[in-house]
């Protein structure tokens, strides 16, 4: 009987420690491979009628990342003619395109934020959109490989800064000021604890960035604050600070409660 018990806490505490490893799987994605990064500088130059700007590799993300989080400066009219054009997983011997999305309003397909709006020109300040792949028109019943980059001359670089798959969008609305983007950005250096606190509320991130930021740190006031001669449409929002939820940390930290109460339990049965 002591070793039947014994041993079902032990495989209660493995089942617990497994299904805490597997919600953690379902991280952002970051898109910064070493061969085919999104992150990074673009310029599609000044001459001739059309520039390539590179592949961005998606890592075969599967349906459930739907969401694509991009952090970014520019130059104004630098997504003006900018499309992609997204490879979804199929057979590895053949590569299968869909249609290109274009950052503008364009009868091919048309990239759209969360709000159904368009992503904000680029400026010198960073700003976040986050757009919605399957409102975008973009097929993920079998899931994303990566996306070509294609762009126009003369219209301007751009940076992306950062860059990630999602399975769902961030809380706190569609639209943010700039310096809603710039505390999401400061965040991102605070220690994982103070990580996990950020991800509740994009609203408490500008608070505790610094007090006089106040006026910015609800959704509603940003949306009224951003700038309009900058931005076209709203998707505008401050970024997560992690791609790690809190939800698997406390079902880990759980399966090792557990276990040691086994070990516990074990040695007070030795005892009697």
């Amino acid at each position: 009987m002591k070793k039947t018990f014994k041993k079902l806490l032990v495989m209660v505490s493995a089942v617990v420690l497994t299904f805490s490893m597997n919600v953690a799987a379902a991280e952002d994605i970051v898109l910064n491979d070493s061969g085919s990064p999104f992150i990074k500088s673009f310029d599609p130059g000044t001459s001739g009628e059309y520039k390539y700007l590179g592949y961005a590799y998606c890592f075969e993300v599967g349906p459930e990342y739907k969401y694509l989080q991009i952090t970014y400066t520019g130059d104004p009219t630098a997504f003006d003619e900018l499309r992609l054009e997204f490879v979804v997983n199929s057979d590895p011997s053949e590569e299968k395109k869909l249609t290109p999305v274009w950052f503008r309003e364009n009868d091919e397909g048309t990239v759209r934020t969360t709000d159904g709006g368009l992503v904000p020109n680029p400026s010198d300040k960073e700003q976040t959109a986050v757009i919605d792949l399957e409102k975008s028109g973009i097929d993920l019943s079998t899931g994303i490989r990566a996306f070509h980059i294609h762009d126009t001359p003369g219209k301007g670089k751009f940076t992306i800064t950062d860059a990630r798959l999602m399975t769902s969008a961030p809380k706190g609305g569609a639209s943010a000021s700039a310096s809603d983007v710039k505390s999401s950005s400061d965040d991102k250096k605070a220690s994982s604890d103070s990580k996990s606190k950020s991800s509740s509320s994009t609203d408490s991130k500008s608070s505790d960035s610094s007090s006089s930021k106040d006026s910015s740190a609800s959704s509603a006031s940003a949306s009224s604050s951003s700038d309009s001669s900058e931005s076209v449409g709203g998707g505008a929002t401050a970024a997560p600070t992690t791609g790690s939820a809190t939800y698997p940390i406390a079902i880990a930290i759980g399966g090792i409660v557990v276990a040691g109460a086994a070990l516990v339990a074990s040695k007070k049965m030795k005892i009697q």
